[in-house]
């Protein structure tokens, strides 16, 4: 199994079509076809079965393309962090949750300096608490924005000591349940969690820190409150899905009043919310390019404005 292979079951799975994909390849259609069936006789398992439309994954070829893609990811973000650079450029790398008041920050962030004439190269990525961690402590990002509930924060704090990152405390608030303003507990000022389990819940798909304390955890989980659930990998897709799936809702942190109002959504407290804790991560303050340092004061504004 190499690399090539990957890239090749990720193209086939992207475009439902092996003759599609041999040509967003530059390849031949057998070759491709050659090189899907080796890698299926090496693994012991089939990967794509055909379809009225072409082909699709196999229930084990999902599991595999899930593992090939997080290995693709890591490999294009290594080779990015070592491409050439043109002459007088700048780079910023950043890993931070899928957060409203985050994205906001960094598009006023990129609005500055797509308005001025200095080079920079930015990569913006959203993933869980760990991935941020890794990103910062393994020099793929040169800042994190890492989010943990406060009763997890010793452990945090400790992993933060021991791969020797500094951390400034950005604000501490409390999740809320984000719905359309139609939603049929849009009115309430405060929910109960109980009253939430008829309702879809939308929750980011790859793993996430808690949002409740582990005893509240198990009790709700004996009364299986959430029946139906929406994972979703990307935060551009839940304002769509908030729309137009009757009764959905998600957790999420404070979200600017205008993204609500832009969506029309609105965004309510739960009685059972535990309090969260969103820190930025670096390995060294004088370590901090001049643009990490605006972020982070762009991100403080944006705090300040959502208080």
């Amino acid at each position: 199994m190499n690399i090539q292979q990957l890239r090749y079951v990720a193209e086939v799975a992207k475009t439902q079509s092996i003759s599609q994909a041999a040509k967003n390849l530059y390849m031949g259609q057998p070759n491709l076809s050659k090189a899907i069936k080796e890698l299926e006789g090496e693994l012991g398992i089939s990967l794509f079965r055909r379809n009225a439309r072409g082909v699709e994954p196999t229930g084990e070829g999902l599991q595999f393309l899930r593992h090939a893609r997080e290995i693709l990811d890591k490999m294009d973000a290594l080779q990015s962090l070592y491409a050439p650079r043109e002459e007088g450029g700048k780079r910023l790398e950043v890993s931070a949750p899928r957060a409203t008041y985050i994205a906001t920050a960094f598009a006023r962030f990129m609005a500055e300096y797509a308005a001025g004439d200095e080079a920079l190269e930015v990569q913006y990525k959203e993933t869980h608490s760990m991935e941020v961690l890794e990103d910062v402590a393994g020099g793929r990002s040169a800042l994190g924005v890492l989010r943990y509930q406060d009763i997890y924060e010793e452990h945090f704090l400790g992993l933060l000591a021991e791969h020797h990152l500094q951390h400034e405390h950005l604000w501490s608030f409390r999740m809320g349940l984000v719905m359309h303003k139609d939603h049929p507990l849009a009115l309430l000022h405060n929910i109960p969690y109980l009253m939430l389990g008829k309702y879809p819940q939308l929750v980011h798909g790859d793993f996430q820190v808690p949002a409740l304390p582990p005893e509240r955890l198990e009790n709700l989980q004996r009364v299986q409150q959430v029946q139906k659930r929406i994972y979703i990998y990307d935060r551009g897709s839940q304002f769509d899905l908030l729309r137009t799936v009757p009764g959905a809702y998600l957790w999420a942190s404070p979200v600017p009043p205008e993204e609500l109002s832009r969506h029309g959504l609105v965004q309510v407290r739960c009685t059972d919310a535990g309090v969260n804790k969103d820190v930025v991560i670096y390995p060294r303050r004088e370590s901090l390019p001049p643009e990490g340092r605006r972020l982070i004061a762009l991100l403080q504004a944006g705090v300040r404005a959502l208080r």
